[in-house]
């Protein structure tokens, strides 16, 4: 057999192995293998690991919600993404290793991780819909004395990527009292794309649109960036802290559209227990100093808690307050302050 005979049959040789390892692959199903700590084994499907929780998915007893404290050992030949505390990110195929530690078998080497650090799992592949997650609530409140009434809606889906993010959100508050013209209506609509370029240090990009009657706000459309570092990144809470700029333009009422820089300084905070009844605490902070109009600030604060009641339906209490020092229309009000309740739905987790 000559040099070319040699290598047209090793070429044959890989192509049948690999299409019969596809085979076994897809034949195989669900084999992934978690082991708890009473030594039970559970074969299935692992999907994701996010705060503190892993969801595995079985034939016989549906999806499971298991804590990760609880468990010893993870196994899978699915290529998986793995984060570490510290940012770190690692990925391959789950192997066999000791208890409370997972090893991440990748072509060039194996790392050894400590179960108490890691915090998320996320496989690689799967589609694009069992990539997002999110929650969705709506409320709606009247008092008889006052004749006020008041209706807000709120949504926040997450597309997960390895070491990035895609996020929607968008929050709808309107008030109207009786006997009263018009109404006092608020809203927003944000897009952002987050990146971890490294362990511990993020860079995002935001595009925003909101009005806010109150301030005198008919439309403002805004672009921004910022980076910064990812304080806390644990099974328990998240936190960031992020500087940047941003430009907007902005159109009053009954004033001319004006354009402005501003610097930006984020800051983001959250709290979980994965506990059933799932419990969230959330807090969101953005403050705007003017780089156009020097004096001028504007400050964005949004907090929740959410608590499950029944699976994946929760309650919500959140509370807003917009500062703005000088307003479009020097006549509207400088802030704005809100309390709201909800009931809603979370999806993906």
């Amino acid at each position: 057999m000559n040099a070319r005979s040699a290598c047209l049959a090793k070429a044959v040789a890989a192509i049948a192995l690999a299409c019969s390892m596809t085979a076994a692959a897809a034949a195989q199903g669900r084999t992934d293998v978690v082991t708890l700590a009473n030594g039970d084994r559970i074969t299935g499907e692992v999907v994701r690991l996010d705060r503190g929780r892993l969801e595995f998915k079985t034939d016989d007893i549906g999806t499971l919600y298991l804590e990760w404290d609880n468990l010893v050992s993870l196994v899978t030949t699915r290529l998986v993404e793995v984060t570490t505390s510290d940012g770190l990110t690692f990925l391959g195929s789950l192997g066999q290793s000791t208890s409370r530690s997972i090893a991440v078998v990748s072509a060039d080497a194996t790392a050894q991780l400590a179960m108490q650090d890691v915090t998320e799992i996320a496989t690689i592949g799967r589609s694009f819909w069992r990539k997002v997650d999110g929650s969705f609530d709506v409320g709606f409140s009247y008092t008889r004395s006052s004749g006020i009434a008041q209706l807000n809606l709120n949504s926040d889906a997450m597309y997960r990527q390895p070491r990035a993010q895609t996020r929607l959100t968008v929050s709808f508050t309107q008030t109207q009292q009786s006997g009263e013209e018009g109404r006092d209506d608020r809203g927003a609509l944000e897009a952002s794309y987050r990146r971890y370029p490294r362990p511990r240090w993020f860079a995002a990009a935001v595009g925003r649109f909101e009005t806010n009657e109150s301030l005198g706000l008919t439309l403002r459309s805004q672009i921004g960036g910022a980076f910064g570092p990812r304080l806390i990144n644990s099974n328990r809470a998240q936190m960031t802290l992020g500087a940047g700029m941003a430009f907007n333009e902005e159109q009053g009422v009954d004033v001319e559209t004006t354009q402005n820089f501003e610097a930006l300084l984020t800051f983001q905070s959250s709290y979980f227990t994965y506990d059933r009844p799932k419990t969230n605490l959330d807090l969101s902070v953005q403050y705007y100093p003017s780089l156009s109009d020097p004096g001028r600030e504007r400050l964005q604060l949004d907090a929740a808690g959410k608590r499950e009641f029944f699976k994946d339906l929760f309650l919500s209490l959140s509370v807003f307050y917009t500062l703005d020092t000088r307003p479009p229309n020097p006549d509207a009000d400088t802030y704005d302050v809100g309390v709201l309740w909800s009931i809603g739905w979370t999806y993906g987790r």
